[in-house]
């Protein structure tokens, strides 16, 4: 006999709250256990499989403990069954509709975890098709509300969009508010999405009307089962037949399906009132009862030792499931038990149920905190994006920077994971804005340089003219200062129309080239000294080139010097071979190496024969290699700061992500190259000083010198 189906199992799927009034029917002392409120249902949602191992531990359980068949006799002392009271009554319809709301979304695990948001209308309509060929439909109205809320907002951008098109087009009105009557927004996704979206509504309502039939006729069977137990006590039959009659019964009542909402309190006062008259017909004896009693014990701490071992299961989900499962066997599956064993064993269940539940609410806080941690980053990230727009740029490079800028914070926005549920929406509302103004701000930058364009491509028009004008010219003294103007004015002037940019280009630079090969070609015949140290410079390469690795390190890199010593000896080459010096110090530089030298130490060692050169220079050299070494100091800087910027975004002690593992490896990369940079400035710098100390004293030895000659020429002659 199923007589302990008062113990409640709250719908929210709370199975600490446990009211256990009249817990074995049988004077059992009230006892309320009053814990913090639960996750939401969805929280706690079981698979397939997990149902199915929940229901099998509780088959094992139940068919360990199955009652064998037994006589009746005589004289029994007490009933096993009291009238059921108003608190009972509700927990049983409690209970019928969480088993509702369970039974709806058991199969909703096994769906795909998707954020619907980010996805475009294409991939929607596709989502929405799947979910309605792939799964049982009444496992999927979650996602397909999520499904129609994000295709919904995408739809009315996406007609709003459309609709300024159309206004931009067609022209009507000053007014940019006033409505476009012969606008008509057809869009072929929104009509399959439409569609899609009624065949789902069809196919659940008729599962809901299947269902409600389905309901009615175990409501039905039930209003049978109770009529059969009502007429067992008129039958005049041995007891014992009887008996099992209604334990079958019982079986019958409890494989019997849900029923109706609205009649389910009737009907179990009804089965519960039959039942009590029929144990009272019954009478069971003293020694039936206690063998009763003694098995539900065994019954009950079979329950209690599975509720234990919950307590360590590492998947809170899980073992919740198979809590509720285990507090449902508690209640309908297991029989009454001696009042000495009544409160010990309860007792037992409840602080068992009440560890499950204490882990459960340290996993929500602890969601919670990370909740709210994304949350400020998602703030924040927002926040930078409009800082960013505010700010804009002068240049294509500059909103070229900038969408990268962009580009990063969104990756980094959607990697972030959810924010708290309350807010999680309205951020990505507001990410998904202020790109957008973004994007128009760019746009609206874009669209004024057309025009900026077309100016620039005429002035640039004006510089080829001159630039071939020029190139015809044999005054090479003349016209190289204009010839060095018009290129500085080119690449202060700003973006010509795509289309022509590159065959504008190629034209000015070819009249500079022709320009200044026709110079060099002249500077190359009236130049036969930096002809000759060309070719010696050559020797010295090609020497250098053919040395061979040796096993004596230091003999090797005392070889390389000495090429590096006679290179720094031979004075300038003609300009148009100075690309000799780049593939020396490359070739400089693959030498060292071999001879042991760390790439720092063989960088810092070609830069000597770098600044040997300088030395032999002039004053230009020194000035093109100073202004180098400073821009390039400034970009790694700048660099440097952006990487600093964007680590302020993310948890730069998460090792294991890679987007800080790779910030981490460019930083210390422009760490190490400006270390060089200021070294190589502090070496110019004290070259410099060298030279400009050694001329001082040559400029004074002079003066000196001129100083004496004229003493002895003003002194009289004997």
């Amino acid at each position: 006999m199923d007589t302990n189906d008062n113990l409640p199992k709250e719908a929210d799927g709370n199975l600490e709250n446990v009211n256990n009034t009249d817990q074995n029917q049988q004077d059992m002392p009230q006892k309320d256990m009053n814990t913090e409120p639960t996750a939401p249902v969805e929280e706690t949602k079981a698979t397939p499989e997990e149902t199915e191992t929940a229901a099998d531990s509780a088959t094992e359980i139940a068919e360990e403990t199955a009652p064998e068949a037994t006589e009746v006799v005589e004289e029994a002392k007490e009933p096993l069954v009291e009238t059921p009271t108003e608190t009972e009554a509700l927990a049983a319809k409690t209970d019928n509709d969480d088993e509702d709301d369970h039974a709806e979304d058991v199969e909703a695990q096994t769906l795909p975890d998707t954020d619907y948001n980010t996805l475009e209308m294409p991939a929607l309509v596709a989502s929405l098709r799947q979910l309605i060929q792939d799964f049982p439909i009444n496992t999927i109205k979650t996602h397909v509300d999520d499904i129609k809320k994000s295709f919904e907002s995408k739809d009315e951008e996406a007609e709003k969009e459309a609709r300024e098109e159309f206004k931009k087009a067609n022209p009507v009105s000053e007014d940019p508010e006033a409505p476009v009557a012969d606008f008509v927004y057809d869009n072929e996704l929104t009509k399959e999405f439409h569609q899609l979206h009624s065949l789902y509504r069809k196919q659940r309502g008729e599962f809901q009307r299947q269902q409600r039939k389905e309901q009615e006729d175990n409501l039905e069977k039930r209003k049978q089962i109770i009529e059969s137990i009502k007429n067992l006590i008129d039958e005049e039959e041995n007891i014992g037949t009887t008996f099992k009659k209604f334990n079958n019964l019982q079986q019958e009542w409890k494989n019997t399906g849900k029923i109706p909402h609205d009649a389910y309190n009737i009907v179990w006062n009804d089965y519960r009132l039959h039942t009590q008259n029929f144990y009272d017909y019954i009478d069971l004896s003293k020694e039936l009862r206690d063998k009763d009693f003694e098995r539900n014990l065994d019954f009950h701490n079979k329950i209690i030792a599975r509720a234990e071992e919950l307590g360590n299961e590492p998947d809170i989900h899980k073992a919740l499931r198979e809590l509720q499962e285990l507090h449902r066997m508690w209640k309908e599956d297991a029989g009454p038990v001696a009042k000495e064993h009544r409160d010990p064993i309860w007792d037992k269940f409840s602080a068992a149920t009440k560890v499950i539940h204490d882990k459960r609410q340290s996993y929500y806080e602890e969601r919670d905190k990370m909740a709210e941690k994304n949350e400020m980053i998602k703030q924040n990230i927002i926040a930078e994006i409009q800082k960013i727009t505010a700010a804009g740029a002068k240049n294509h490079k500059g909103w070229q920077d900038r969408l990268e800028e962009i580009n990063a914070l969104k990756e980094l926005f959607t990697q972030t994971g959810p924010a708290t549920r309350s807010n999680n929406n309205s951020l990505w509302e507001q990410f998904r804005v202020v790109g957008r103004e973004f994007n128009q701000a760019k746009n609206a930058f874009y669209k004024d340089l057309k025009k900026d364009q077309q100016d620039n491509l005429d002035k640039k028009m004006k510089l080829i003219e001159i630039a071939e004008q020029h190139l015809e010219s044999d005054d090479f003294n003349g016209s190289l200062p204009v010839m060095k103007r018009i290129q500085s004015e080119w690449k202060e002037i700003g973006h010509v129309p795509r289309k022509v940019s590159d065959k504008i280009w190629k034209r000015f630079q070819a009249a500079c080239n022709g320009f200044f090969d026709k110079k060099n070609a002249q500077k190359k015949e009236e130049n036969a000294e930096e002809t000759a140290n060309f070719d010696a410079k050559m020797k010295v390469y090609d020497a250098l080139k053919e040395m061979l690795p040796q096993d004596d390190q230091e003999a090797m890199k005392a070889d390389v010097q000495k090429h590096m010593a006679d290179w720094a000896q031979i004075g300038r080459v003609p300009y148009s071979k100075r690309h000799i010096q780049d593939k020396f110090d490359k070739l400089l530089e693959a030498k060292l190496k071999a001879a042991g030298m760390s790439a720092v130490a063989a960088e810092m060692m070609k830069y000597q024969s770098k600044l040997s050169s300088l030395e032999s220079g002039d004053e230009r050299d020194f000035k093109n290699e100073r202004f180098y070494l400073r821009k390039r100091r400034d970009e790694i800087q700048d660099e440097l700061r952006q990487l600093e910027n964007n680590m302020q975004f993310i948890n730069a002690k998460d090792d294991k992500n890679p987007f800080v593992v790779q910030l981490k490896k460019n930083t210390a990369a422009l760490n190490k190259e400006l270390d060089v940079i200021k070294e190589k400035q502090k070496q110019l710098n004290v070259l410099e000083r060298q030279i400009n100390k050694a001329a001082e004293e040559e400029e004074a030895a002079n003066a000196l010198e001129a100083e004496n000659a004229e003493e002895e020429s003003s002194e009289p002659t004997e």
